[in-house]
């Protein structure tokens, strides 16, 4: 995917690599999330044939992993989409079959058996996963170098396809846990951006990614280079 935004250099970003877009103005920086949270902005995105694309078609906005990630509300749907794509129509069978019959016991107890009660049992995948309440583990959920690697642990299951979006991930992780997560992402096909905020170029921690620095001055770090 490449990102244009007047004047800096296009940026592009691959699979299997974590492209970092850091900068000290927060004009920049705002323009940047508004645009990828699907807001009108100033970046203008493109595939790698230059054609403009839809910011909410090819891009997942996942966000802070802290102040906005909730893996559920995030995922659940896409898990359940993919599950419904991937069953086979025997073990398909079998679990309405089990939701049934799970509905019909119900009926048996003897509160309800001489009331005037019915039940609608789970005819779809989707409302037998709700009634299990399919979700993400708490140990998850609650530390965020976790619920970072869980996002990308379950986006590659998914396959996706989309440009995957963070912002303030540098907030929550020290330099183990940030190896961690380049080598985690290298093993994926996965396009990531991370959206930072700092007041000093971080190109050493930043390691084995792909990183651009907006400066105060506007200067673009990959310009300082060539």
């Amino acid at each position: 995917m490449n990102l244009t935004y007047y004047p800096f250099q296009v940026i592009t970003t691959k699979p299997s690599l974590i492209t970092v877009v850091d900068t000290a103005v927060p004009k920049v920086f705002l323009d940047l999330l508004r645009t990828l949270r699907g807001d009108h902005g100033e970046v203008v995105l493109s595939n790698d044939q230059m054609q403009i694309q839809e910011v909410n078609k090819v891009c997942l906005w996942v966000g802070d992993p802290v102040l906005e990630l909730d893996l559920d509300k995030l995922l659940q749907r896409w898990i359940y989409k993919k599950i419904a794509q991937m069953i086979d129509d025997q073990r398909l069978v079998e679990l309405i079959d089990q939701s049934q019959h799970m509905a019909m016991e119900l009926l048996k107890d003897p509160l309800l058996n001489d009331l005037p009660l019915t039940v609608e049992p789970g005819g779809k995948l989707e409302q037998i996963m709700k009634y299990c309440n399919l979700h993400f583990d708490e140990g998850v959920i609650v530390e965020p170098v976790s619920k970072i690697e869980a996002v990308i642990q379950t986006l590659t299951k998914l396959e996706e396809k989309r440009l995957v979006i963070l912002a303030n991930v540098s907030h929550y992780l020290g330099a183990k846990e940030w190896k961690c997560l380049v080598d985690q992402v290298s093993g994926t096909t996965l396009e990531i951006l991370l959206i930072e905020f700092s007041d000093v170029e971080r190109k050493s921690f930043f390691e084995d990614c792909q990183y651009v620095y907006i400066d105060n001055d506007f200067m673009d770090s990959r310009e300082l280079i060539d």
